[in-house]
């Protein structure tokens, strides 16, 4: 190549990774045992199913992760009937894409450049964080949180000599 196509169109190298994931399964315990069982962990009863639509706004899923109102307080010193975890119901997945990309100038036989611009979560996607899986609190079913960190970019120039 000419030199000033080289400068301009050699050299470059492209780099990227995606991470899909489904969230894990939610263990929901009860704030208040009342089983005398000899364990600080109680699970509430549940009489349905905890899993609400995800077609809704994001506001409303921050509000009410799932379905607060199908849990119920054990009667005392019973165990609450739900599972250890509730399969269908789960925290946040992972939905993340990094990219970097690099260019190196030649300057001489033993004299070069690269330049390099790293971009982690490039599309700036929220993973919430889990919801309070505490029956009998104020955070029941609620996201307060962000799991991850916002899109970071990183530039960088190393010099080889």
């Amino acid at each position: 190549w000419p030199r000033w196509l080289d400068v301009v169109a050699g050299n470059w190298a492209v780099n990227g990774m995606t991470t899909y994931s489904t969230g894990l399964p939610l263990a929901i315990t009860n704030a208040q045992n009342n089983s005398n069982s000899f364990s600080n962990v109680q699970r509430p009863n549940i009489s349905g199913d905890a899993m609400l639509s995800g077609g809704r706004p994001t506001q409303q899923k921050l509000a009410q992760w799932f379905g607060t109102a199908v849990f119920t307080q054990p009667a005392a010193f019973t165990f609450g009937s739900a599972p250890r975890v509730l399969p269908n119901v789960r925290r946040d997945g992972v939905r993340n894409s990094d990219f970097s990309l690099f260019k190196e100038f030649k300057f001489s036989e033993r004299l070069r450049a690269e330049l390099r611009g790293e971009f982690f979560d490039i599309f700036n996607t929220p993973q919430f964080a889990a919801p309070g899986t505490s029956f009998g609190t104020s955070t029941f079913g609620v996201v307060s949180a962000q799991a991850n960190t916002p899109r970071q970019v990183q530039l960088g120039l190393k010099i080889h000599f």
